[in-house]
């Protein structure tokens, strides 16, 4: 019997994918393709928290500048709706507090306009305060307590200094004061300061706080009020403290 020759078809060897040139173009490619998605990917998310970061600063604040009746110890208080920090503090009546954040020197609760100041987190261009109007728990307020307190908590090792008119001291790590600065401008009439703070200093490694200072303050007849405020007031602290007081007393509601 006679057999056909046969013919075999040529196996061909597997494919062995692009040259090495072809396989470092295709992987910058990748690279690129990859890089320019995650940057539009951080993009989308940097704008989706700046709106999202408005929108809830818009939530969680007031326009209305109406002033709201609340009661807090014997004192009644007119305190515009716009400056309350919390929705659930929006409310006249009885209370136990008021959280405020107030722009200066407008002091001005929350509008459209002010919306970039109040919602700035640097420390050099802040010009927004807290205030905490409380019910009265302690005999002294900051001023007070100078002499009774703060005078036996200078650090010894750091001599006082003059500061935009203020004496500056430094206050005692051991005293539990890490940091702390205590300003005051002593008065002329009085054995109490006319104005006095205490401010965070920037530590090492430590970038400056928003609201680096603080003081606290009576007024009326049963409150207390504790404001922190930017560093940078110190240099016009005369006047901000005059803004202060005259603030403080609008809320007040005379029987």
């Amino acid at each position: 019997m006679t057999h056909a020759p046969s013919t075999t078809t040529p196996v061909s060897a597997p494919d062995e994918g692009p040259q090495i040139s072809d396989g470092l173009a295709g992987l910058a490619w990748r690279a690129f393709w990859a890089l320019g998605a995650l940057a539009l990917v951080s993009a989308l998310m940097v704008l989706a928290g700046n709106l999202y970061g408005e929108r809830l600063l818009r939530a969680n604040l007031s326009t209305s500048a109406e002033p709201l009746q609340i009661v807090i110890g014997n004192d009644v208080l007119d305190v515009p709706e716009n400056m309350f920090r919390h929705a659930d503090q929006r409310v006249a009546g009885i209370t136990n507090r008021a959280e405020l954040k107030v722009h200066w020197p407008e002091r001005s609760g929350y509008r459209t306009d002010l919306a970039d100041a109040f919602s700035d987190t640097s420390p050099e261009t802040v010009q927004t305060v807290l205030i905490s109007i409380a019910r009265r728990q302690w005999l002294l307020d900051m001023a007070g307590r100078l002499d009774l307190v703060y005078q036996k908590a200078i650090d010894p090792a750091k001599p006082p200094r003059s500061v935009h008119g203020l004496t500056a001291v430094a206050l005692d790590p051991a005293h539990g004061y890490v940091d702390e600065t205590l300003y005051y401008a002593p008065s002329a009439t009085s054995a109490l300061p006319v104005f006095i703070a205490r401010c965070n200093e920037p530590g090492a490694g430590r970038e400056a706080l928003l609201l680096a200072c603080e003081t606290d303050l009576f007024f009326g007849e049963t409150l207390e009020v504790r404001v922190r405020f930017p560093a940078t007031f110190l240099a016009d602290w005369a006047e901000f403290s005059a803004e202060l007081d005259s603030l403080l007393e609008s809320f007040l509601v005379t029987p």
